[in-house]
């Protein structure tokens, strides 16, 4: 009996592996039989539940729906160790196909190895590109075709916002891929994985393709567990503002104040903010000691804003500037936050108020909102770069300019201001708004590397701007290498003065193989500057091609006699120069003598 025991014992799992490795057969539409074993089967629900309530035709089970090469691939998909091949790529219109036979089976692990790469082969393109890839010609009539595809908030319903109606003699050209045979629920799982920016983007493809779009981020962004999607503006009360401010859209949460009456909760982080109790409470901000640097969300404006919160610690800042943004009620820290919102402000001055980084997140969040606001002063706070990029790319999307100049000014001096990096980029995002500005001043501030950056990058697309000076701002060589890229492309700036900088050999050379392209600057101050021979030398190259620089100063940088010999060398070629300024450097007489020299066969 104990050895009958003992094989059993043995046996049993041999049986019960046996079992589990037994194969089964389906027989898909096309009449091929596909095996698999029992327990990938009962990975599928779908078929789980045909083993168990159907009985087989000769240990076969049918499944007239699906074609057998699709069944091996999804079935394959579905196995938890396999790998797609990266060199497998099917088209979109397969992997929908897949994606629907996958839902039809009940086949989860499959409909995320689907869903993922549907997704990877979106993300990050823009409306274009997506139409290009999907296959479907845009079919907007023409307000909708040239406006931008991701201007309405993400989270509204279905054709909630009326759009222009289409000419009833335009043609509407085909779209492959929303073929009959797929479902609804086929086309929306495919952008199950798609992220909100994308499909914020999606909604420019085509009309049905809006529509799907539309579907997807209002499901993802508002529905709660248990709850009906909303399929109207008054029906949404809950919104989840960490995928919004993820996706970029922090905006949105601001624009949800405005349109969503029943709002009632605000998600993100692990949080829930209660959206009531934000508006009902005192967000003023403590003046303190120092009236002119308010302290927005700190001491007890940050502790009423908190008590509207529940969460496990510290909520993060993105989330509260979503909170104050979507419901704080007046003026907060100086912003009228509650008329913003409401989009009743067309002017807004909130120059060398001392705001920090939080308050230049608030303003960021509460410019989409707007659409009568056409100036906007932010210069002189505390923001830093990272910030003021926010604001400019904000400011850029709805037209809005951040640094107090106009629209048909002419010139703007800035010099003396105590600038720092986050005002040179405000002010030079408003620089392709400018049409007649010739002279910008900008010299004695401290806008940095950071700031002239981004003033290079303005120059780029410039055609007016004709003096640029830029005294006394902690340049350094990458400053310099930027604007020099910028010569080469610019061609309307005849006066460009970097002098009292930290310039040095490299960026004196980027500056000189720009002077070799550049046909339209003719006066450049480097004077008080890092820059010795072999920086000079490179400018005394560049001099002996460039045929248009009169003015050239160096004074107070690091040029010896080595360096002057270079430049005396170019004077004897070149026959537009006419004033040259070397004083305070290291030329001894060895240096001056070759000047001196080159004068005489230069005159």
């Amino acid at each position: 009996m104990r050895a009958s025991s003992a094989e059993e014992q043995e046996e049993a799992p041999a049986a019960k592996k046996a079992k589990h490795e037994e194969q089964i057969r389906v027989r898909a539409r096309d009449g091929e039989e596909v095996a698999l074993s029992r327990d990938a089967a009962r990975l599928m629900g779908t078929l789980k539940d045909l083993m168990h309530l159907a009985t087989s035709e000769d240990g076969i089970y049918p499944m007239p729906t699906i074609m057998a090469s699709t069944l091996q691939m999804v079935c394959k998909l579905n196995d938890p160790d396999y790998t797609w091949p990266s060199s497998d790529e099917p088209s979109l219109y397969k992997l929908i196909q897949f994606i629907e036979d996958a839902l039809y089976l009940d086949a989860p692990i499959a409909l995320k190895h689907l869903q993922r790469a549907f997704a990877s082969r979106l993300n990050g393109m823009r409306a274009p590109e997506l139409r290009a890839l999907i296959g479907a010609g845009g079919d907007f009539g023409s307000a909708e075709e040239y406006a931008p595809p991701n201007a309405e908030p993400a989270f509204v319903p279905e054709d909630v916002l009326e759009a222009p109606q289409q000419p009833a003699s335009s043609t509407l050209p085909p779209e492959p891929l929303l073929q009959p045979s797929f479902s609804a629920d086929a086309m929306e799982a495919a952008l199950g994985l798609v992220d909100v920016a994308t499909l914020a983007e999606v909604k420019g493809v085509s009309r049905s393709w809006r529509v799907l779009a539309q579907r997807v981020l209002c499901s993802r962004l508002c529905r709660r567990d248990e709850q009906p999607e909303p399929t109207r503006l008054d029906e949404i009360t809950d919104l989840d503002v960490e995928q919004l401010i993820e996706a970029g859209r922090p905006g949105d949460a601001a624009v949800a104040g405005r349109m969503l009456p029943g709002l009632a909760r605000l998600h993100g982080y692990g949080y829930v903010v209660d959206v009531a109790a934000v508006r009902a409470a005192n967000l003023q901000c403590e003046m303190g000691s120092n009236w002119r640097r308010p302290s927005l969300l700190h001491g007890a404006t940050k502790d009423a804003l908190n008590s509207c919160i529940t969460g496990e610690g510290e909520p993060p800042l993105r989330l509260t500037i979503a909170a104050v943004a979507c419901s704080g009620s007046g003026v907060i820290c100086g912003i009228p936050v509650q008329q913003l919102r409401e989009d009743v402000v067309t002017e807004l001055n909130l120059s060398d108020r001392g705001l920090h980084v939080p308050a230049a997140m608030l303003v960021a969040s509460l410019i989409p909102a707007t659409s009568v606001l056409k100036s906007c002063n932010l210069l002189k706070n505390r923001f830093d770069v990272e910030s003021a990029k926010k604001l400019t790319k904000m400011g850029a999307e709805k037209g809005i300019m951040l640094s107090d100049m106009t629209r048909n000014q002419r010139a703007a001096n800035f010099s003396f201001q105590g600038l720092q990096p986050a005002d040179a980029i405000l002010i030079a995002s408003d620089l392709p708004f400018m049409a007649v500005l010739t002279t910008l001043g900008l010299s004695i501030n401290n806008i940095g590397d950071e700031g002239s950056i981004a003033i290079a990058e303005a120059l780029k697309v410039n055609t007016v701007l004709t003096e640029l000076e830029l005294w006394g701002n902690n340049i350094g060589d990458v400053s310099a290498i930027a604007i020099a890229d910028a010569l080469k492309i610019n061609a309307v700036m005849t006066k460009l003065e970097l002098g009292g900088n930290e310039i040095g050999d490299e960026g004196a050379k980027a500056i000189a193989e720009a002077l070799k392209v550049n046909a339209v600057v003719t006066k450049l101050e480097l004077g008080g500057n890092e820059i010795g021979d072999e920086g000079v030398k490179a400018i005394a190259e560049a001099l002996k091609v460039n045929a248009v620089v009169t003015t050239l100063s160096l004074q107070r940088n690091s040029i010896g006699d080595e360096g002057a010999k270079a430049i005396a060398e170019a004077l004897k070629v070149n026959a537009v120069l006419t004033t040259l300024v070397l004083h305070s450097n290291n030329i001894g007489d060895e240096g001056a003598k070759a000047i001196a020299v080159a004068l005489k066969v230069n005159a």
